[in-house]
């Protein structure tokens, strides 16, 4: 039987709790369980067709995972970020990635260079077509395969770790329209001071770009 409650589906090869979590998970980051929303046990049971238990479990790991949050009369729902939550994630990201940024100019290669081009020119046409799923993968993996160019195993495993945090917040509250236009000069900059081996200007601009999308999703917020 495979019944859907959001994107999630009943399990092929993992187990109960695996498929729910990473079902609930997926449907959390891509926002179609949105920040505040409750999340109810036997609803979510009922409509996969399975026992309360593997539920329960997955709610609890996603709770570890900092996605949902406990109600005080019981239950859980998705996770809202304050300003405080904003402004921590982006000081880590401005942190960890203009650093990365910066050894990714030192080692990059010239396919990955040819990689960055073409993710600006796919996040131009994603802006130009409306399709806001297809805006956030594509500016998602251009930062991506930025850092993973830096070739620095300890800094990857980090920003890996983080991965989820970090852009759990984006379909809620990034204002699209808006912030990924302004990204596109941004990214082209950066492509830029990555061509001309400038690892300094690159580390700058990836941290003036971090900083301008965390003014952005503030202004949204409000």
């Amino acid at each position: 039987m495979r019944t859907s409650f959001g994107a999630l589906r009943t399990p092929q090869k993992r187990s109960l709790r695996e498929e729910v979590y990473q079902s609930l998970k997926k449907s959390i980051l891509s926002g179609k369980l949105k920040p505040g929303q409750r999340l109810i046990e036997e609803q979510v049971a009922g409509q996969v067709g399975i026992s309360r238990t593997p539920v329960r479990e997955a709610f609890n790991k996603l709770e570890r995972d900092d996605l949902v949050m406990r109600l005080p009369k019981g239950g859980f729902a998705v996770r809202e970020f304050t300003k405080e939550d904003i402004e921590e994630i982006y000081g880590i990201r401005c942190a960890l990635e203009s650093y990365a940024a910066y050894l990714a100019t030192l080692h990059i290669t010239s396919d990955k260079i040819a990689l960055l081009g073409k993710k600006v020119e796919e996040l131009e046409k994603s802006i130009d077509s409306g399709d806001d799923e297809k805006i956030i993968q594509v500016h998602t993996d251009f930062h991506e395969t930025l850092y993973k160019s830096s070739k620095s195993k300890r800094l990857i495993e980090l920003l890996n770790y983080y991965h989820d945090f970090f852009y759990s917040y984006r379909f809620a509250l990034h204002p699209f329209s808006a912030g990924f236009k302004a990204s596109i000069a941004d990214h082209r900059n950066i492509l830029k001071a990555i061509e001309k081996k400038n690892p300094r200007l690159v580390e700058r601009l990836v941290r003036n770009h971090l900083e301008r999308g965390r003014d952005l999703v503030l202004r949204g917020m409000r």
